[in-house]
């Protein structure tokens, strides 16, 4: 299964490289917490949920934060 979410991890930062959204980003650090947890834990289906449910909450309670830090990060450089 190492490989199952090391592939993930790639293919889902290659999307959020090419998409930009702050979308797969998520998934992404989802997908590397189940990563390491499947070192310790060898049931598919727990680490199948903490990926399913760390990326959504991730993606429900920080995008919007991330977003908003971005749009100032790069307004505050134009002003410059």
């Amino acid at each position: 299964m190492l490989w199952i979410w090391l592939g993930l991890i790639i293919v889902l930062t290659l999307l959020e490289i090419a998409s930009k959204n702050y979308v797969t980003i998520w998934f992404v650090f989802s997908a590397a917490i189940s990563f390491i947890l499947s070192v310790f834990i060898d049931s598919y289906i727990i680490q199948f949920l903490v990926f399913v449910l760390l990326g959504s909450i991730l993606l429900l309670t920080v995008r919007d934060k991330t977003i908003k830090f971005v749009k100032d990060k790069k307004r505050g450089k134009s002003e410059k």
